[in-house]
């Protein structure tokens, strides 16, 4: 595999990586106030949540305004999901089809 395709996959994973980040973030914010019994969605930034005895609610609020990011970074990703796959299955027939002609 020559440089510029080992290249474009670390680029494309990376961009998939930044795709994907602010729907784990949202994820998180929900997972973290439903485990600690807190409302989530807006009606956080009014009643917060405290989790130890220190509110996290300022913390939660924000990574839940990365939900409307997702509508954007999904599409992207899947995107790039298709490339990576097309990408690996020509990959792995050019091996193939090497090993076929060595043997």
């Amino acid at each position: 595999m020559r440089l510029r395709r080992k290249i474009a996959y670390v680029i494309l994973t990376l961009v998939l990586a930044a795709c994907v980040w602010p729907a784990y973030l949202v994820w998180w914010a929900q997972r973290t106030a439903e485990a600690h019994g807190c409302t989530f969605g807006m009606a956080m930034h009014t009643d917060g949540c405290l989790v130890n005895g220190e509110n996290i609610g300022a913390q939660l609020n924000s990574a839940y305004s990365n939900a409307g990011l997702v509508i954007l970074t999904m599409p992207v990703g899947f995107v790039i999901v298709l490339t990576l796959i097309v990408m690996m299955s020509k990959d792995l027939k050019r091996r193939s089809d090497a090993k076929v002609e060595k043997a």
